[in-house]
């Protein structure tokens, strides 16, 4: 069974749009090596598993995009 795609920012309910916390991204740095990924996101330097706030969530730093989850609900958004 194959996992179901994850949603753009832009894709997502207004709903939960309304609710994210504000993420201002001014770097990234994309690496084969996860533990060598980094973005930084609100003047801070964020790996992979960082928390961005209590229910927010940096999951995976891709070369493109960041796959992030806000109260469980998985999305990706543009670098």
């Amino acid at each position: 069974m194959e996992a179901a795609p994850i949603p753009r920012l832009a894709e997502l309910p207004e709903s939960i749009r309304r609710e994210l916390p504000k993420l201002a991204i001014s770097g990234s740095v994309y690496s084969e090596d996860p533990a060598s990924r980094f973005v930084i996101a609100n003047g801070e330097v964020l790996r992979e598993g960082a928390k961005l706030g209590p229910d927010h969530v940096l999951e995976q730093i891709g070369v493109r995009e960041l796959v992030l989850r806000f109260r469980g609900q998985r999305y990706r958004q543009a670098l």
